[in-house]
């Protein structure tokens, strides 16, 4: 209570020692506890008590009560509060007990003192309280006001309450009220800054309107809450129940609750938060629809799914090219090309770590030459789970990204679904036939592939089931082809092509003797020294029993022949067995087994007459007949093109099932003939009496191609000239009808075809010599590879060097 000796008068001055506080405002009519430290505030109240008790006190933020110090009072603020010190006294734990009563505002008018404390003179600036309806109006809202704040907060007691209410001025009413809870430190120092009592109380009521708004919001936040907590602790009782129903009825068992059993997992997985906030929302709304509900499968499913995926990185073991380049040469005999570029891949990897953008393999080559068990070797190399998708027929874009969850049995895509079988996000991911997809009114799955197969978008790949980002960007994808041509050329610029080529007779050689032959042996139940193949019986599988680039239908032979081994060794245990009766037949010694050595001759006692016949397409040199090579799907094979001239007027008749850029090289080598025919040295007349019939054997295979151009140029002129076309040699390349030779591809299947067929000479174009280098050590050792420009230089190499008359006359 202010004494009358202290009541504020308009226009007093007075000087005064002057203390700064921080972060607290003591507006008049307020009495306050508080404690100051050691300085120049403490000094001025040690001098106050001495004098008359009053201090004037001015307010700073605790930001700038630092900076203030050792300032003039000049540069402070302007208007405080005289305060009288009820007490100042210090206790017997060394703490200062001050206990301040504000009194009324005042303006600091000058600086009297600086040291060892601060003296101002300040002029006192009381309220002018002003009356009327509108006043009354105004201290009553305000009253009511704070008792619905009171009413909310719970914590003030009721006298303060009604100690409020018996205030009858608005400058008094605005002062007290500030004390509350919903005014902070600036509207606090705003307020004590208005002198205008009404304006002081208007701006009380707003602020104490919109802290009430706060609190009617946060009333009913809690009170839906709470209704939704009642109802989850309602159907958790439930729950209860219905499980010791189920116990009593013999139809559950002690397990946990299935939501709760969820909660924990999805709480333990190791995975980002916000899959886990995912998981949680489709747990919530599990329960709130309950167990039995029509849509509890799916969403059971969908966390299962979430569960099972590997969401963050494992260690993997560190990278040795040593090991790795091991483990290549024990899994593919051969393929030093593809090795070393393997070994490369990994030597980056082990060097750049997790900052790698991982290029995507894709090998390409014929069936069986080991795409497939590439990517396993890259795997074991790495010590990573391998996982395989085969691509084949795939039609449907959803097998790729997944189907949505509005549709009835729906699931992720085949990456999705990969992952979750290796359980690992650094797992080799193989692509198998990405060249056989293909696209309908589904979609295209190629183009969903485009995101799966970017190292700069993979990272954040969603699946369509899922609906979150899964990162991919630490994969290993690798991809096979048998064709370039049916990959998309987007698809195609996102991966590095590594051809594989087929393999040559030696190679299958050793492949068979290292490879196929132990593993078939042990497969089949037989020991090394029961069944062993020599060098010539292998080849005889390769060459007479086998036509391809790779080695899956030679393994195939060779499982054969363990076959039928396996029967003579388990008739002859049988036969050597004692037959007495079943104890001494459990009693028998252990037989020596019997050993079977198979050579050449051996082979078609066990697999029959041969399949294919080996040598070259012709057994003498032919006229009118040249040999070409084609390149096939499964490798590469040689043709016979025959030219037969027939009496007639110039017609050209072509079989053999030919496409129609096969067609048109007959027509522009017909057309280089006839405009070269005098310098080959074919009567002028010769066109005019004679048809031309061009045949290709095995008609019911499709061929096409530019390639065939010189071989039927060549068959052509032979036919015409009487020269006969050497057996031995094959060719390939495009002519055009002034006798140029333009290059071709699939010159490394080519070769191969016609070094499996024992051909000695090989005509290839100019242009393609560049490709020599990639050819196997073997190819170029046994075939004389001969670059050609022109057809003058093919004639001089393929044809014999005679001209038969009687042919001609004929």
């Amino acid at each position: 209570m202010t004494r009358e000796k202290d009541r504020p008068r308009t226009g007093t001055e007075r000087t005064l020692p002057l203390v700064v506080l921080g972060e607290i405002v003591i507006m008049p009519h307020m009495t306050v506890p508080l404690q100051v430290g050691q300085g120049k505030s403490y000094r001025a109240m040690e001098q106050a008590m001495e004098d008359d008790q009053h201090v004037l006190l001015i307010f700073v933020s605790e930001a700038e009560i630092e900076a203030y110090k050792g300032h003039e009072p000049q540069q402070l603020p302007k208007v405080g509060v005289v305060a009288r010190l009820e007490d100042f006294s210090q206790l017997p734990d060394g703490t200062v007990k001050i206990v301040l009563e504000g009194i009324t505002r005042a303006e600091i008018v000058d600086c009297v003192q600086s040291d060892p404390f601060y003296r101002v003179a300040c002029r006192y600036l009381p309220d002018q309280e002003p009356k009327g309806i509108e006043v009354d109006a105004l201290m009553d809202t305000v009253k009511q006001q704070i008792t619905e704040f009171v009413d909310y907060l719970g914590e003030i007691p009721q006298e303060a309450v009604a100690f409020v209410h018996r205030i009858t001025t608005p400058g008094h009413l605005a002062d007290l009220v500030t004390y509350g809870p919903a005014f902070s430190f600036q509207d606090r120092l705003e307020l004590l800054n208005e002198m205008e009592p009404l304006a002081r109380l208007n701006r009380v009521q707003v602020i104490l309107a919109r802290q009430l708004e706060l609190l009617r919001l946060r009333a009913k936040i809690q009170s839906d809450t709470k209704e939704v907590l009642d109802q989850g602790q309602k159907e958790y009782f439930l729950r209860e129940q219905m499980r010791v129903i189920r116990r009593e009825l013999g139809e559950d068992d002690d397990g946990d609750d299935p939501i709760d059993e969820l909660r924990r997992k999805v709480n333990e997985l190791n995975a980002p938060q916000y899959v886990k906030d995912q998981a949680l929302h489709e747990i919530k709304r599990l329960a709130q629809q309950g167990m039995n509900s029509p849509e509890a499968g799916v969403i059971r499913t969908y966390l299962d799914w979430i569960i099972a995926l590997p969401w963050n990185a494992d260690q993997v073991a560190a990278i040795s090219l040593v090991q790795s380049r091991q483990v290549l040469d024990e899994d593919h005999y051969g393929l030093e090309k593809v090795k070393e570029r393997i070994l490369e891949y990994l030597a980056v990897r082990k060097l750049a770590g997790s900052k790698m953008r991982s290029p995507i393999l894709c090998f390409v080559g014929p069936p069986g030459v080991g795409k497939t068990s590439l990517g396993r070797s890259i795997a074991r190399a790495l010590d990573r789970p391998f996982v395989r998708q085969s691509l084949g027929g795939v039609h449907d874009e959803a097998e790729i990204r997944g189907h949505r969850r509005t549709y009835i049995g729906a699931m992720p895509g085949r990456i999705i679904q990969g992952m979750k079988t290796s359980k690992s996000r650094q797992a080799v991911f193989m692509l198998d036939e990405i060249d056989k997809i293909g696209n309908d009114f589904r979609g295209d799955p190629t183009s969903a592939l485009l995101e799966v197969l970017d190292p700069e978008q993979n990272n954040t790949f969603s699946d369509h089931y899922l609906e979150i980002p899964f990162d991919l960007s630490q994969v290993v994808f690798v991809a096979t082809a048998n064709q370039l041509e049916p990959i998309p050329a987007p698809l195609r610029d996102r991966m590095e092509i590594i051809e594989i080529g087929g393999y040559t007779e030696d190679e299958k050689l050793a492949i068979a003797q290292g490879f196929l032959l132990p593993k078939q042996r042990e497969f089949h139940g037989l020991e090394s020294s029961q069944l062993e193949l020599t060098d010539a019986a292998i080849l005889k599988l390769i060459r007479e029993y086998t036509r391809e680039a790779g080695v899956r239908n030679l393994e195939r032979e060779v499982a054969a022949l363990c076959r039928k081994i396996a029967r003579k060794v388990a008739e002859s245990q049988d036969e050597e067995a004692p037959q007495e009766g079943k104890k001494r037949r459990k009693k028998a010694k252990k037989v020596e087994p019997t050993k079977f050595l198979i050579d050449a001759a051996d082979v078609p006692i066990y697999l029959g007459p041969e399949h294919f016949s080996f040598g070259m397409a012709e057994v003498a040199d032919q006229i009118g007949v040249a040999t070409g090579v084609a390149w096939t799907p499964t490798g590469g094979d040689i043709l016979s093109f025959e030219v037969l001239p027939l009496t007639g007027k110039g017609e050209l008749r072509l079989t053999g099932q030919l496409g129609d850029v096969m067609k048109e090289s007959a027509q522009a080598a017909m057309s280089y003939v006839r405009y070269r025919a005098k310098e080959l040295g074919i009567e002028p007349n010769y066109f005019d009496e004679h048809s031309i019939h061009i045949h290709v054997p095995e008609g019911a295979v499709p061929k096409d191609g530019p390639s065939a151009g010189i071989t039927l140029t060549i068959a052509l002129i032979s036919a015409m000239t009487g020269r006969a076309v050497r057996r031995d040699v094959a060719m390939t390349g495009e002519v055009t009808l002034r006798g140029r030779v333009l290059p071709i591809g699939g010159l490394k299947e080519k070769t191969l075809a016609a070094h499996r067929a024992g051909i000695k000479t090989f005509i290839l174009p100019k242009e393609n010599a560049k490709d020599i280098v990639d050819l196997p050590e073997k190819v170029r050792q046994d075939l004389q590879l001969i670059p050609v420009e022109t057809m003058d230089e093919v004639l001089t190499i393929a044809l014999m060097p005679f001209i038969r008359q009687d042919v001609i006359a004929s």
